[in-house]
């Protein structure tokens, strides 16, 4: 088969009518899809706006969902629609203020004695069916403590196979729900479920759990954002001051307190779990405290501030174990770098191949002369 034959073949095929249809509806087609794809087939793969980008921080403020949460859990706002469109925006799920009120309006049951676990069970295999049945039921459940009042809300997908698990505590010990379950007993909770019998669109229970999400009485959720965008294990780490009245920093990820502001993960990570002061100022906590003032720091000032802080609380130790140090370009004085001491200084310098070390820096930093291409200076 020679080369003008295969020519002739595909002009044959694009101006055929079945060809010219399957172009038009490929998903990267300049075409608007809203023009070409029916809305009644099932499995469409959907269409991200610009917000979902904005709120994972690629572009724009930086806005990530479990900011904008937290903002409003502190403003004390009523939940409207857009706000928890804001929150969504990144799996890109939307609602109406008219969809939302018929969400809150969902028929609902309570089961407030959950002492007999055989009895509970039969109920909700009663009004659920039995886990891992062909009919799977999604909605929402909330959980309330009933001598303080704290309460947790989850969804899923399969309400009854979740909530087997919690009535038989099988789930993975993780969080402040399942310990609190474990050490007082089904008898001290009420159960109230939400599923979704009737009219159903996808998501819907994510849209529900994210409304009360946003009430500051579920407070056995150390999550506010649901689904949680950075995967299923992540848990919203912060940074505040002592008596946690100002938050300097939020993140999903341990990775970003450790890059950006050079804490070392031993560090991190024994502070965290002893709730022990790092630097005796700052303490790092999974739990946001909605009375606490966002402290408006880039990460440059944030990390600037910890290095000066570094110095006081090293003040015993060697200079150089404690101050911050710049690094320089001596070809491009643009090329700026912040490193938290001179130890790192030197293991930047050894990585491009340099052969530094603590005596030969300090000496070039004394005399202001730029070593090997770099200038170097404290803090």
């Amino acid at each position: 088969m020679n080369l003008t034959w295969l020519i002739f073949v595909f002009k044959s095929l694009k101006n055929s009518t079945s060809f010219g249809l399957k172009f038009k509806k490929c998903y990267f087609s300049p075409i608007k899809p809203e023009s070409i794809i029916n809305k009644n087939l099932p499995n469409k793969k959907p269409r991200f706006d610009n917000k979902w980008n904005n709120i994972l921080g690629r572009t724009g403020p930086n806005s990530h969902s479990h900011v904008i949460a937290f903002d409003q859990l502190s403003s004390g706002k009523p939940v409207t629609a857009s706000i928890i469109n804001d929150v969504l925006a990144y799996c890109n799920i939307t609602i109406t203020d008219q969809e939302l009120k018929y969400l809150l309006n969902t028929p609902s049951f309570v089961l407030m004695d959950l002492k007999n676990k055989n009895i509970t069970k039969q109920i909700l295999k009663d009004k659920l069916g039995i886990p891992h049945a062909k009919e799977r039921i999604p909605g929402i459940y909330i959980f309330t403590h009933l001598s303080s009042g704290r309460k947790y809300v989850g969804s899923s997908g399969e309400l009854a196979l979740r909530l087997n698990g919690y009535i038989n505590l099988t789930h993975r010990e993780s969080g402040l729900l399942i310990p609190l379950l474990k050490k007082e007993k089904l008898k001290n909770f009420s159960l109230h479920v939400f599923p979704f019998l009737g009219n159903y669109r996808k998501g819907w229970e994510i849209v529900l759990e994210q409304y009360y999400l946003l009430d500051p009485n579920y407070t056995l959720n150390t999550i506010k954002v649901a689904n949680k965008p950075s995967g299923s294990n992540a848990k919203s780490l912060y940074m505040y001051n002592r008596d946690m009245s100002i938050l300097y920093y939020s993140s999903t990820q341990q990775i970003d307190f450790i890059r950006k502001f050079s804490i070392h993960h031993t560090t991190f990570t024994k502070h965290l779990n002893n709730a022990t002061y790092y630097l005796g100022k700052y303490i790092f906590s999974r739990q946001p405290v909605l009375t606490a003032k966002v402290k408006d720091l880039n990460n440059w000032d944030l990390s600037s501030m910890l290095g000066k802080d570094r110095i006081k609380f090293n003040i015993n130790k060697p200079l150089s174990l404690a101050k911050a140090v710049v690094l320089t370009d001596a070809n491009n004085t643009n090329n700026t770098r912040m490193l938290a001491s001179l130890g790192k200084c030197i293991k930047y310098l050894r990585y491009k191949g340099l052969p530094a070390n603590e005596t030969t820096l300090i000496k070039y930093i004394n005399s202001g002369k730029n070593y090997h291409g770099y200038f170097c200076k404290f803090v």
